[in-house]
């Protein structure tokens, strides 16, 4: 039997008991009850007693009190009536007491007569005489009925302790015994899965198969539940780690990305702001220039408010391109690193101009590469044009030398130069926006090393470097066979 079942037997067991047991109160209650209405039908007779005795030495006769005398005890066999249910009558059936009944209906039938007569002698259709005649007669029925009342429903009460406490005991006792016999099994099945799952498995049978032969109903389907649901929390556990080690990660990331655009607002709103402020005021100044008619200094004051603009236009284009770095091209196309040198030198003619660097570049590679060509060019004109700028004019040949080879499916751009270096203080910052180490001899906007890194990195490569008085070496490897 499975364990449900047997806890339901227990429960309805147990209310059959309580309810028995119950009723049994109620029922010897019921017998008290008796024993008491018999006491208020005395009580009452004795009050109709007393009045029939003052109307018998020749008082008047007060018909309420005696109306309300003989109410009083009808109402007594009425209640007793109605206390009687089926089982009492069958019980009285059997044990003989049913005369008690018959004894209340004609208790109720006296008084009826009795309130008859008190009727007609309030309407004087009865002499004083045949009134108190009748009320004696009455009186008599009452204590006679109240008498013989009292022996059946003395016996009817001793059955029903009899039979009934015995029988409240006997299945009180069933009920333990049962129960404890229904509890002891579900403890033995408690116990037996405890030991079972406790225990190592033994030789060449696993769990499932002892949980199939030792176990059934509700704790075998309980245990493959929570076997279940174990397995499933574990997965979950797996799954919330990896889910947590990329939430970090991506925080980590994010952080970066966030620190990165506080940083580059910031400081290309305050570079932004720096030619703007200067070609107002300088714009003022022509407008008085012009007024005064000095022309010259207008001319002069233009000319300045035009390099403040060229160099507002640059900040402009590469704050461009740094954001443009991070979006797919769908530019991709054989890339003729020759020509792109020549393209970069037609671009940098303004700074190679009376420049005593020399510019020297070596291209070999074994095979075509195929890529994002504007991502490249930008790569090599940064960097090539980092050492022309900051060439070092105390050495008697500077140079900038640009080796672009290809090894093991690995693109290699090397630029070297002998110019004045990194500050030791601040290599670690090369990368990093608006940055710019030599302010004297800075033109740029301080984006243009922070572009190149962002395009190494989303063409899959690195690149690093070393630097020092005598010069400084970039490094760029490209897997070939990740490029976009």
């Amino acid at each position: 039997m499975n364990i449900s079942k047997k806890l339901m037997l227990i429960v309805i067991l147990t209310t059959v008991e309580v309810s028995i047991t119950v009723f049994s109160a109620f029922e010897i209650a019921k017998g008290a009850k008796f024993h008491q209405l018999n006491f208020l039908h005395l009580k009452y007779i004795n009050q109709l007693s007393k009045s029939i005795n003052e109307i018998e030495i020749d008082k008047s006769i007060d018909t309420k009190t005696i109306e309300s005398n003989i109410l009083a005890i009808k109402q007594q066999p009425i209640d007793c009536l109605e206390e009687i249910n089926i089982l009492n009558k069958v019980i009285m059936e059997i044990i003989n007491t049913n005369q008690a009944l018959t004894i209340c209906e004609k208790d109720i039938e006296v008084a009826d007569t009795a309130l008859s007569s008190l009727k007609q002698y309030e309407n004087r259709a009865i002499d004083r005489h045949t009134f108190l005649t009748s009320l004696n007669h009455a009186l008599y029925n009452f204590n006679e009925h109240s008498e013989n009342f009292e022996e059946p429903i003395r016996k009817t009460v001793s059955f029903i302790l009899i039979t009934l406490i015995p029988l409240v005991l006997i299945i009180s006792l069933f009920n333990i015994l049962f129960i404890s016999y229904l509890s002891r099994t579900i403890s033995n099945s408690i116990h037996n899965l405890t030991l079972l799952l406790s225990s190592k498995p033994k030789d060449n049978i696993n769990l499932d198969e002892d949980l199939e032969k030792n176990t059934t109903g509700e704790l075998k389907a309980l245990i493959i539940a929570a076997r279940q649901r174990i397995r499933e929390d574990f997965f979950n556990l797996e799954n919330n780690k990896e889910l947590q080690a990329i939430v970090k990660t991506q925080t980590a990331s994010l952080q970066q990305a966030n620190d990165e655009l506080a940083q580059f607002a910031y400081r290309a709103s305050h570079d932004l702001k720096s030619p703007l402020s200067g070609a107002k005021s300088l714009a003022q100044f022509v407008i008085l220039d012009i007024e005064a008619g000095d022309t010259k200094e207008a001319i002069n004051n233009a000319k300045i408010i035009y390099q403040q603009m060229e160099k507002l236009e640059t900040l402009v284009v590469d704050i461009l391109l740094l954001a443009k770095a991070d979006i797919s091209s769908e530019d991709i196309t054989p890339i003729d690193f020759d020509q792109l040198i020549i393209d970069m030198k037609e671009r940098l003619a303004w700074l190679m101009k009376d420049n005593p660097c020399t510019l020297e570049t070596n291209i070999t590679l074994s095979k075509p590469i195929t890529s994002d060509k504007a991502r490249f060019a930008q790569i090599i004109e940064n960097v090539i044009s980092n050492g022309l700028k900051y060439y070092d004019k105390t050495k008697p040949s500077p140079y900038v030398k640009c080796d672009i080879f290809d090894k093991s499916d690995i693109l290699t751009i090397i630029v070297s130069d002998n110019g004045i270096g990194i500050p030791e203080q601040h290599q670690d910052e090369v990368f990093d926006m608006f940055k710019r180490f030599h302010v004297k001899n800075s033109t740029g906007s301080g984006l243009g090393m922070a572009l190149v890194k962002k395009h190494i990195e989303f063409l899959k490569g690195d690149i690093s470097f070393e630097s020092s008085k005598d010069g400084t070496i970039f490094t760029i490897t490209i897997p070939m066979d990740k490029q976009v």
